[in-house]
């Protein structure tokens, strides 16, 4: 069976049926011969070759059809989550590297960042915009680049199965018998999704159980930029939300690059009120912010998400467990320079996460963070905006400071670390009293 003998009527069809039809090695090699068929004007990728390699493939070729912004795709030699981008223009040859900014979005020195590699490759087909040239629709023949790092792939039968809920099939396509023609799990269906964002939306429990155990990245990006998260709260799945929590460690703050909502947003706008309190429960703050300033329950007054709206209003955020005697200096004159000495002053020397609060030097009404991290010190104006309103950048809103300082004990949230320890006024440090987000901390906040 080739590509072609699997009709669009088949591709319709429910995974059980087709497995009637066809063998399940079949089916998968079906798929496999279907990617690379797909995925022939993007076989430019060469694994494994250095900077020499690529200017000497590149030199033979344009030697003979002299082609400026003949180019190729290789692997980074410094970095092993970057790629490097080879071309030649006017008989010399360039070099850039592609870094990887977060999951599959990628940048070229201060370019935009663009989802998918076979899109920046695109991207730059079109115009130059720092290159030496424009990039040919002519290239080295390589290989396609790894499906994990692609905005979109090609449906299979992983993905199928993932959507109609067939786990006995699921767990036949993980298993070490279809290792030849196994897809990647983490490859994306036509529509720019994986397997997992499929299984998370559709709220079936077992075969996201399955998916992380054999890699899915659960903080995987669909091509409008949700994560498995985002899916299951949008399609009210709570039991799905606690084990991506839980068992994948998915971070319930992650957010939508596209648009900044985190879970929470998607469970309001969505009415999915069994997630809202989910994610409460989980630790969870009540006023994250869109890319719009807007809030949870602000989205939800925006769709008359009436239970949603109705839990937000009500909840009653839970005390917090930092203590202010533990990192706050409110002395006169304690700036940030008097901050950093304080913490280089430590007997052994600062500790990554090693932190104190003070007073801002611009607003005395705000506060100011100073935290170390890998040799570096950062400095973080808090803003006190009115009584029940704390927050730092673009960060979620806080009830209070101690609240702040508990939810970046848990997470980074745009920080370089979290929150480990702080000194207090009398010079003693204090471990913080938040455990940072983990498997036993998920499990215990959401009873």
């Amino acid at each position: 069976m080739n590509a072609s003998s699997f009709n669009s009527n088949e591709q319709e069809q429910s995974v059980t049926n087709l497995v009637k039809i066809h063998s399940l090695s079949q089916l998968l090699k079906r798929d496999r011969e279907q990617l690379l068929t797909q995925s022939r004007s993007i076989a430019y990728y060469h694994p494994h070759i250095d900077r020499d390699k690529a200017e000497q493939l590149l030199r033979a070729k344009y030697t003979r059809y002299k082609r400026d912004g003949l180019f190729l795709l290789r692997d980074c030699t410094t970095s092993p989550h970057d790629f490097s981008l080879s071309l030649v223009c006017g008989d010399k040859c360039y070099h850039y590297k592609i870094q990887l900014i977060y999951d599959i979005y990628f940048s070229i020195d201060s370019g935009p960042q663009i989802a998918g590699i076979e899109s920046v490759i695109s991207y730059y087909q079109q115009l130059s915009d720092g290159l030496a040239c424009i990039l040919s629709n002519d290239f080295v023949q390589g290989q396609p680049p790894p499906t994990a790092a692609r905005r979109f792939g090609s449906t299979n039968t992983l993905h199928r199965a993932c959507k109609q809920g067939n786990f006995d099939i699921v767990k036949k396509i993980l298993s070490p018998e279809t290792l030849v023609n196994r897809p990647d799990v983490n490859g994306k269906d036509s529509f720019g999704s994986t397997a997992l964002h499929e299984a998370s939306y559709f709220g079936h429990d077992d075969i996201v159980r399955l998916l992380i155990k054999a890699g899915a990245h659960v903080l995987s990006r669909d091509t409008n930029g949700a994560t498995a998260l985002h899916k299951a709260a949008a399609g009210n799945r709570p039991s799905t939300l606690l084990i991506l929590i839980a068992e994948g460690f998915a971070d319930y703050e992650e957010r939508n690059y596209t648009n900044h909502w985190v879970p929470l947003h998607e469970a309001a706008f969505h009415n999915s009120t069994a997630c809202v309190q989910v994610l409460l429960d989980c630790g969870a703050p009540l006023r994250p912010r869109t890319d719009q300033g807007k809030t949870p329950l602000d989205l939800a007054e925006e769709v008359k998400s009436e239970e949603s709206i109705s839990l937000l209003r009500d909840y009653i955020v839970p005390p917090a467990e930092s203590r202010r005697s533990d990192w706050l200096h409110d002395q006169p004159k304690f700036d940030r320079i008097a901050a950093k000495q304080l913490i280089e002053s430590m007997q052994n020397g600062p500790r990554n996460g090693m932190f104190v609060v003070r007073h801002s030097s611009k607003n005395l009404q705000n506060y100011a963070l100073t935290l170390y991290n890998d040799n570096e010190f950062f400095n973080y104006e808090i803003v006190h905006l009115n009584d029940i309103t704390y927050y730092i950048d673009d960060g979620p809103y806080f009830e209070s400071l101690d609240h702040l300082i508990d939810h970046y004990c848990r997470i980074p949230d745009g920080l370089p670390t979290t929150l480990t320890c702080s000194i207090d006024s009398l010079g003693q440090i204090n471990n913080s009293r938040i455990q940072p987000f983990s498997l036993k901390s998920a499990i215990y906040k959401a009873k």
